[in-house]
């Protein structure tokens, strides 16, 4: 940032001194016109160049937050593949679990699938692209899981599964 404000600050005093050195270059009688005309243009230019300069550090900065970003996605992904795999017994046993209630419920194959992306966060369009349907069958199967699991929508879908996970934790001494 120092060095685009010092980059910035020196070009504008080498533009202010182009445009005296251009004043003091005409022969007298100096018009006052031609002088503003002068004085327009170079701070046109300056401004433009300013504004350059700004887009500049702006893009480089953005940059640098996706690149901070992606960083920071990488080592998420990371800790979570290795919590995914320090936990494979457990997860393993709760889709399971997860699977056996789908299946209690009386689910179809195709409401099992919407279910379990449901729980995933999917949305509903997401989930229509992903099996290659319309968005009112995804709708229609999200309705008749909630419908056959005696709960009201998404939200209460999830609380269903991960009520029980935390009562269970709640319970256990520490």
């Amino acid at each position: 940032m120092k060095r685009s404000v010092l980059f910035v600050g020196l070009l504008a005093f080498a533009f202010l001194v182009v445009c005296a050195l251009d004043v003091m270059h005409e022969s007298p009688p100096w018009d006052v016109v031609d002088i503003a005309l002068d004085v327009g243009q170079t701070a046109v230019l300056l401004l433009m160049v300013i504004v350059v300069a700004w887009s500049t550090q702006s893009v480089a900065q953005m940059h640098d937050d996706q690149q901070a970003f992606r960083d920071s996605v990488l080592r998420n992904n990371a800790q979570g593949d290795d919590w995914r795999a320090a936990r494979s017994q457990e997860i393993g046993a709760m889709s399971d679990a997860i699977a056996l209630e789908f299946r209690a419920w009386g689910l179809s194959r195709e409401e099992m699938d919407v279910a379990e992306l449901l729980l995933k966060g999917a949305s509903l369009n997401e989930i229509a692209l992903d099996q290659r349907t319309s968005l009112t069958d995804i709708r229609d199967r999200a309705q008749a899981v909630y419908r056959k699991a005696g709960i009201s929508d998404r939200v209460a879908l999830s609380a269903y599964f991960l009520d029980s996970l935390f009562s269970n934790a709640n319970a256990q001494p520490v």
